[in-house]
């Protein structure tokens, strides 16, 4: 009976074992799974990341043009505003700029 016991004894620490050597190869490939899917998952955030940031750099960069553009024509309209309110005092402006340098140096 005690040969049978120790039999019996030996043969449930080989299941034993057998069963703790499965759970550690399950508990690799659970992780191995786990490791996978969080690689995936930062790898799918990142190329997310990265589509948002240059969707708005994008965007901010239409802005910024449209806004460079409408300033650019405002400071068009200015400066032909400015032009054609000043066109007149230009003939003044010459001719008195010519009697100046006529009466400081003479004809030359």
């Amino acid at each position: 009976m005690a040969q049978n016991m120790a039999d019996e004894i030996r043969a449930k620490e080989n299941d034993a074992k057998h069963i703790v050597a499965e759970a550690k190869s399950e508990a690799a490939r659970v992780l191995a799974t786990a490791r996978t899917a969080a690689e995936q998952s930062i790898k799918e955030a990142k190329q997310k990341s990265h589509r948002f940031f240059r969707d708005q750099v994008t965007k901010a960069e239409q802005e910024a043009e449209a806004t460079a553009e409408k300033t650019v024509e405002a400071g068009r309209r200015e400066t032909e505003q400015f032009y054609a309110d000043n066109k007149s005092r230009t003939t003044e402006a010459i001719d008195w700029l010519t009697k100046e340098v006529m009466s400081s140096y003479g004809n030359i």
